[in-house]
């Protein structure tokens, strides 16, 4: 069993996921005003100036909404790469929805996102009780698609908005007990 240090809620071979500090809001306010980051959220850069959006961060570390849940992503050797989350929690269906941003560049395609997914469901399913976790992710995107059906999620639809196509895919709690039960692979169309 891996031991878990304070504000650590999760701990993998080479990420461990921990609680949001405020050390953090340098690296996410680049992360989230960078273009090309953007466009992997389908989402505008943030236009905002650093102290407005420290505010708001501060904000939220002190009273975090009960719908949402942000962790920090660390490599081995303690350096913030990224973050993902958690929110539309649904207390009464047991499910939310999941996000992941691995904003530094260095760290993309060497399997550092699909530990922490993993270590996000783990987390979501066996010491939150969850029974389903779902997420969206753009078509063209393949190596999250890739990251996501390497963690476990399934294809259960698409949708559009503004422009973009989405993946919509999910992992249920009961693919774990019965692997039977767990979606057959899709194949690309």
């Amino acid at each position: 069993m891996t031991t878990l240090f304070r504000g650590e809620i999760a701990k993998g071979e080479r990420v461990t996921l921990r609680e949001k500090r405020l050390g953090d809001a340098t690296n996410d306010y680049r992360w989230r005003s960078t273009p090309a980051l953007s466009r992997f959220d389908a989402a505008r850069p943030l236009t905002m100036s650093y102290q407005q959006y420290l505010a708001l961060y501060r904000e939220e570390l002190l009273y975090p909404s009960p719908y949402r849940r942000s962790f920090g992503i660390e490599n081995s050797t303690g350096r913030h790469i990224g973050n993902v989350m958690y929110y539309n929690i649904d207390a009464l269906r047991q499910e939310a929805e999941l996000g992941i941003t691995v904003g530094e560049q260095a760290f993309w395609g060497q399997g550092f996102g699909g530990e922490a997914v993993r270590l996000l469901v783990q987390y979501l399913v066996e010491r939150q009780g969850f029974h389903r976790i779902y997420l969206k992710t753009l078509d063209w995107n393949e190596r999250a698609l890739r990251c996501f059906q390497r963690a476990g999620f399934a294809e259960y639809g698409r949708s559009s908005r503004s422009g973009n196509t989405f993946v919509l895919m999910e992992f249920r709690r009961e693919w774990l007990s019965d692997p039977r039960s767990e979606p057959a692979e899709s194949t690309p169309d």
